[in-house]
């Protein structure tokens, strides 16, 4: 009779730690969730902003070109003035149709380069305050938690050692048994 009171007490012993477990609730998962998705917008906003700079030096090198581009253009252009044959014309507007196909190439990629530039740099912002809003929320969670684990930590630690010494003295009296069935 001693073994079924013995069992009813583990009963309530892991009721208990049931009760402890569903105070804490779902918020450690809460919590876990919130950090992943931290790092995951944290490392989307870090790859966004070296995107920026790429950008911002891809269009460096595009307003060289134009600038080169122009200036070519140009010396051809007065170039045009001293030629003596049609020949010389001819292969001088040439050179000028294809610097100004090259300069109308740089044109259509810098104004990709600013479109992609606002664009991401709107989203950047985005994500700043996303994340912003996200690390308050799991710092509120965080400490949330912790209150719960430290309000509950030490009775959860009493009923686990109770919990253990029964099983130890089931385990025992069931050795017993077995050594007793044993010799019999």
């Amino acid at each position: 009779m001693n073994s079924i009171q013995d069992m009813i007490e583990l009963q309530k012993i892991d009721s208990q730690l049931a009760e402890i477990e569903e105070l804490l609730g779902d918020l450690p998962i809460k919590v876990t969730d919130l950090k992943n998705k931290k790092d995951s917008l944290t490392s989307d906003f870090e790859r966004g902003k070296a995107r920026l700079k790429e950008i911002a030096l891809e269009q460096h090198k595009t307003e060289m070109n134009l600038a080169e581009f122009k200036e070519k253009i140009d010396k051809l252009k007065d170039q045009l003035f001293l030629v003596t044959n049609n020949k010389q014309y001819d292969a001088l507007m040439l050179e000028i149709d294809h610097l100004k196909e090259d300069l109308d190439r740089s044109e259509t990629t810098e104004l990709e380069l600013l479109e992609e530039e606002d664009q991401l740099a709107e989203q950047v912002k985005s994500q700043e305050q996303s994340l912003e809003s996200l690390s308050k929320d799991l710092s509120s969670k965080r400490v949330e938690l912790e209150q719960a684990l430290a309000a509950s930590s030490s009775e959860k630690k009493d009923l686990e050692s109770q919990k253990n010494s029964f099983r130890q003295t089931y385990d025992n009296r069931l050795s017993e048994l077995n050594d007793l069935i044993a010799t019999a």
